[in-house]
């Protein structure tokens, strides 16, 4: 199967709300099933896996600007996942 079908076929099934885009700060687009309910993201430092973080820190009005209105909020955190933190012990 060729990269171009790949590609096609994943824009198809964003564009039909199958799939959503994950958008993380200097890395390459992910996509996830759509659906889930409002999570936030963890990165490996060392592995560079994500996993989702199903905690929110709820409303981000309060850090914006006086006068500003926040209409939606990303937060990815950073650091080393459970199997990178134990060989790192080790």
């Amino acid at each position: 199967m060729g990269i171009a079908t790949v590609y096609r076929n994943i824009k198809s099934l964003v564009e039909e709300e199958i799939l959503q885009e994950v958008l993380l700060p200097g890395d390459n687009p992910r996509f996830e099933i759509a659906g889930h309910k409002h999570h936030h993201h963890f990165q490996c430092t060392q592995c560079q896996r994500v996993f989702d973080v199903h905690a929110c820190p709820g409303d981000m009005s309060r850090l914006a600007p006086k006068g500003f209105t926040v209409e939606n909020h990303d937060l990815t955190l950073y650091g080393n996942c459970k199997d990178c933190a134990a060989g790192a012990a080790t």
